[in-house]
């Protein structure tokens, strides 16, 4: 099978290795072994993965491309990787990740994605990733990680998430009980920490006091109370709008008009809105 220069192609104990790294490649190379099942392309230059960049390579089991400047993955660039294995793309510059793509790899045991710009991550990411057994996401812009993330991740044995931003409100509360009742590995426990709200800004997670979250009850009235009344011109319409819960939930009134949309304000708790 061809293997394009400069990268150094050769089969090692039945398994055939494409070494790429370090080779200033600004794109994956075409004319790789169809049956190549380690591939690496550390330490280059490339900065987009295309839909059809391992359209071709089906039998890639580990798949190395740390240390390069990828900031775009087109949706579906990896989901025909279905023997992939283990998959680094850390220390790149990702913002936004096909998530999507992870359904289809059922067989991933680690995946590294460390090191990026990536801010949001679905509760549903991991649903499929029953082998996963490494996971690395530490060093990213997560503010937030929803309740069931890993509830997926059956074989999980190692899990990073430090230093990232997190927000330490009631979304992330549940992280705190779920880190110290952990069976796995999570190092660098301590530096999972808060960036927000500034005064738990570098309060490990574990350490994060109760905040005795209550979800939002929201009641609104009106006065005329008839919902369907027609008004002539110059009469008044009160509307009263309370709200309660933990942290308090903010009012924000929109008005839509037959010629427009209207904002009216944003409030906490109660706010009472009276128009002619």
């Amino acid at each position: 099978h061809a293997c394009p220069e400069p990268c150094v192609c050769q089969d090692k104990y039945s398994h055939q290795f494409a070494d790429c790294a370090y080779k200033n490649f600004a794109a994956v190379p075409e004319g790789l072994p169809h049956n190549v099942t380690t591939l690496s392309l550390s330490a280059n230059k490339i900065q987009s993965l295309l839909r059809d960049s391992f359209a071709d390579l089906g039998q890639v089991s580990s798949l190395w491309l740390a240390h390069n400047q990828i900031a775009r993955i087109e949706e579906g660039t990896l989901a025909p990787l279905l023997q992939l294995k283990n998959l680094d793309l850390s220390h790149n510059q990702i913002v936004e990740f096909p998530w999507e793509d992870l359904y289809n790899l059922t067989a991933l045991q680690l995946l590294k994605m460390n090191n990026n710009l990536m801010a949001t991550l679905p509760r549903d990411a991991f649903t499929n990733l029953k082998d996963l057994r490494s996971l690395r996401i530490n060093s990213n812009m997560f503010h937030t990680l929803h309740q069931g993330t890993f509830d997926s991740l059956s074989s999980l044995s190692h899990l990073q998430i430090y230093s990232n931003p997190f927000s330490c409100d009631c979304q992330l509360e549940w992280l705190r009980g779920w880190i110290l009742k952990a069976l796995i590995s999570i190092p660098e426990k301590q530096d999972v920490q808060c960036s927000e709200p500034e005064g738990l800004k570098g309060t490990p997670v574990v350490e994060m006091p109760q905040l005795h979250c209550m979800a939002p009850e929201v009641s609104l009235s009106s006065q005329p109370s008839n919902p369907k009344a027609e008004f002539s011109e110059g009469s008044s319409l009160a509307l009263h709008c309370n709200a309660s819960g933990n942290p308090t939930p903010h009012i924000q009134w929109k008005i839509r008009t037959v010629s427009k949309e209207i904002e009216l304000n944003e409030a906490n708790g109660q706010e009472e809105g009276e128009g002619e």
